[in-house]
């Protein structure tokens, strides 16, 4: 067998360098990695600042899944689920060769300088740029958003990176889709809504198409409610909004009504919303044949027969006198209610114009009614006979979903000591009573009925649900506008009809 030669130029002595590591290791000891370096690399490459922690401590990582999960949620790392799958992802990116490269990079000519002044930020600096050849830059994100966001409404960093710089600033797997289309389900009679996918190229399976509007709309309502006014973290949230909108006016767009039926024989569903019929496309994992069901198009609403599955076409209810009748014509009012918060004129897009109005200082939190309706706290301070931040607490307590302890302190810029005082202050007045509830994560509430809601949902006063247009279903299930239980209106509008409502209660019993 012939002898193959190849030639290979060796351009440094690596032998040597390592030799001289496992001296300054010995040393020295370990290389310190300071919070600092993980701050840089984030900052150089956009990561989440826990994938960071693990790139510049050695691409830290297990063969096996559930074991290498498990040890980058802990400390030091303190990756959360959806990051550590993010994690996954760039590893599986950067491959054998591209971990090797990053690795390689934090490594000087002389391996001393690590243990001087700026050795490990200049490493870090390298190896930020070597991983930016092999898996790009993205835009940087604010990590306590992004953390708040995944925690309170389970979505990913994703959506806090499109709130900060527009829907643009970030990809995700999804691709658009090219309409919107009745399908019939694997099994039943029944029919829902579906995305058109484009023709080409195919898709890989599992591919998500269209835009979710549950998720951009969660998201939107969490920028205006729950977040500082002029946050930085939610300056593109105008931006999202409009591709929002867009994605609404698409006059091919039906909005599913979950749990809404007309509940009418199939020839009675015809003639009340025939003889218009829209196309209804067999479910692709079923084999060709006829569509056990009928899709009669009266305009703003489709009804499919037999069953009664109903949708709504939101660009046909854009005329209010349009909407009085279809909620008076049918018995789906409370589904109906459901979808309402996203339509035009609907509290998304008031919350839109409120975030624009500057009615609320910059800084300050439109959750804090003495910011966001200081003359209904004059009000309540009235009735209630109590100073203005107690009036503001019982406004929150009868308002708002989550009004933890936490969160509280949070939107009115409260210590714990102030928070004991006011919290006394209202209690004595009797409007609000004292107990332990699992899971609460406060200790006042309203008197009345209670709902257990399961995680990921908080429980909350029953009184609240109407106003939250949300329905408990089984397990952790609910039927909402959104994906948690999240306000329908701008809050200065939901605290004064809350208001209403427990004086209404009040006066019943009096």
């Amino acid at each position: 067998m012939p002898t193959v030669t190849r030639l290979v130029r060796v351009r440094r002595d690596d032998a040597a360098r390592l030799r001289a590591l496992i001296t300054a290791i010995e040393e020295h000891g370990p290389v310190p990695v300071p919070e600092t370096a993980a701050a840089r690399f984030a900052e150089l490459t956009g990561v989440r600042r826990a994938v960071a922690r693990l790139v510049v401590a050695g691409l830290v990582g297990r063969s096996e899944q559930q074991e290498d999960r498990a040890l980058v949620r802990k400390a030091p790392y303190r990756a959360t689920p959806m990051t550590a799958e993010t994690y996954e992802r760039l590893r599986a990116r950067l491959g054998g060769a591209g971990r090797r490269a990053v690795l390689a990079a934090a490594l000087p000519e002389d391996p001393t300088e690590l243990w001087r002044p700026g050795g490990v930020e200049a490493a870090v600096e390298r190896m930020a740029a070597v991983w930016r050849e092999h898996v790009g830059a993205l835009t940087s994100v604010h990590d306590e958003a992004a953390g708040a966001l995944e925690a309170e409404l389970g979505l990913s960093e994703v959506w806090a990176r499109r709130l900060a710089g527009g829907y643009g600033a970030a990809t995700d797997a999804a691709v658009d889709a090219v309409g919107w289309e009745l399908a019939a389900t694997p099994y039943g009679n029944g029919a829902g809504v579906r995305a058109v996918p484009p023709a080409e190229p195919e898709l890989p399976y599992g591919t998500p198409v269209g835009l979710d509007l549950r998720q951009i709309a969660s998201a939107l309502v969490w920028a205006w409610t729950d977040r500082p006014v002029g946050d930085p973290t939610v300056a593109g949230a105008m931006d999202l909004y409009q591709r929002l909108r867009a994605e609404l006016d698409r006059p091919e767009l039906l909005m599913a009504l979950p749990g809404g039926r007309v509940r009418d024989t199939s020839a009675r569903i015809a003639e009340r919303f025939g003889p218009d019929r829209l196309p209804v496309a067999m479910d692709r994992r079923k084999e060709e044949g006829p569509v056990p069901v009928a899709a009669y198009d009266s305009g703003p609403l489709v009804v499919c027969a037999p069953g009664g599955d109903s949708f709504l076409r939101p660009t046909a209810v854009a005329d209010p006198e349009v909407w009085r009748r279809v909620r008076e014509v049918t018995d789906l009012a409370e589904e109906l209610d459901r979808v309402a918060p996203l339509l035009v004129g609907g509290g998304l897009d008031r919350m839109m114009r409120r975030a624009a109005s500057g009615a609320v200082p910059v800084g300050a939190y439109e959750a804090d009614p003495r910011q966001s309706c200081p003359e209904l706290v004059e009000r309540a301070m009235k009735e209630l006979g109590v100073g203005a931040d107690a009036a503001a607490l019982y406004l929150q307590l009868a308002t708002l979903a989550a009004p933890t302890d936490r969160n509280i302190r949070r939107w009115n810029g409260w210590s714990t000591k102030r928070h004991a005082e006011v919290r006394a202050e209202l209690l004595g007045t009797g409007a609000v009573v004292e107990a332990k509830r699992a899971r609460a994560g406060r200790t006042l509430f309203l008197p009345g009925e209670w709902t257990e809601l399961k995680a990921p949902h908080l429980p909350l006063e029953t009184a609240k649900l109407a106003a939250h247009a949300v329905r408990p279903l089984w397990r952790n299930e609910i039927h909402s506008p959104f994906g948690r239980v999240l306000p329908t209106a701008p809050l200065h509008e939901m605290f004064a009809d809350a208001w209403e409502r427990e004086r209404g209660k009040a006066a019943e019993t009096t």
